[in-house]
C-alpha cells in the first residue's frame, strides 16, 4: 500500500516515467510456428492468402512464409515489406516475426 503523498507524485510524473505496459507477442498456445524461404510449392497458398485479404499478390521475389501448425498463414515480400495474412487465424505476431526476418535476410 502507497502513503497518499506517494500516489500523487507518481500521478504528476511525466508520461515516460511511468510504468508502461510490456507488448508481448502471442500465437496460439500449441502450435508450432515455422518461419521459411517461400517455395515454388507455397505459390498456391500464397495466391489463396492474397485473395483472401483481396490484395493483390506478391511479387515473384524473394518472400518468407509463417506456417502454424504445418499450414501457410502469412508471406512476405522481403524486399518491399508487403505481407499478406489469414484474416481468419490470429496472424499479427507471425507477420511481425516475418518482418523481422526479413530485416536480417536484407543484412
Amino acid at each position: 500500500m502507497f502513503h497518499p503523498s506517494t500516489v500523487l507524485h507518481i500521478a504528476d510524473l511525466p508520461p515516460q516515467r511511468k510504468r508502461r505496459r510490456r507488448r508481448y507477442l502471442t500465437v496460439p498456445a500449441g502450435d508450432a510456428v515455422l518461419i521459411r524461404p517461400a517455395s515454388a510449392n507455397d505459390e498456391l497458398d500464397i495466391a489463396r492468402l492474397a485473395a483472401l485479404e483481396e490484395r493483390p499478390e506478391l511479387a515473384g521475389g524473394e518472400r518468407l512464409v509463417g506456417e502454424l501448425g504445418g499450414r501457410v498463414v502469412a508471406a512476405l515480400d522481403v524486399r518491399s515489406g508487403r505481407s499478406v495474412a489469414d484474416p481468419f487465424v490470429p496472424t499479427s505476431a507471425i507477420v511481425e516475426l516475418l518482418g523481422l526476418r526479413a530485416a536480417q535476410v536484407r543484412r
